[in-house]
């Protein structure tokens, strides 16, 4: 059987400041809107830029550090999964919603060294070996 993976790579800039809310259980989470774009020739031959926006969540440290070192604007490559869930709305509508759980990110932004930029990247805890033999 073969292996299928579900898998998102984007580089695009934050649609607002990290609102980072805490869980019941106490993890933290980070709901973010995320802006690609894209070039492509209108019916006049004329290059026009398409903008998609994208629903980012980030989970525990990656919520953290998004929120301390990113901003509005802040230009990013994020790693993640597509996830879907649906809920119904105040007017008894069932909707459905397609957000990009990030795995990982790392800043583009000119102005922060690459070292650091390994420190944000991961939100793995480095301290977790539970799964190593």
């Amino acid at each position: 059987m073969s292996t299928l993976m579900n898998a998102v790579q984007l580089i695009g800039r934050l649609g607002a400041d990290a609102d980072v809310k805490t869980t019941t259980t106490g993890t933290k989470v980070s709901n973010v809107r995320f802006a690609t774009n894209e070039y492509s020739k209108n019916s006049q031959g004329e290059w026009v830029e398409i903008t998609y926006w994208h629903s980012l969540v980030f989970w525990g440290k990656l919520a953290e550090r998004l929120e301390k070192k990113c901003k509005k604007g802040t230009r990013l490559l994020i790693q993640g999964s597509l996830i879907y869930r649906d809920y119904t709305d105040v007017n008894n509508i069932k909707r459905e919603v397609t957000d990009i759980r990030v795995q990982q990110f790392i800043v583009l932004d000119g102005h922060t060294s690459n070292t650091s930029l390994l420190e944000v990247s991961s939100g793995v805890d480095e301290n977790d070996t539970d799964d190593l033999p």
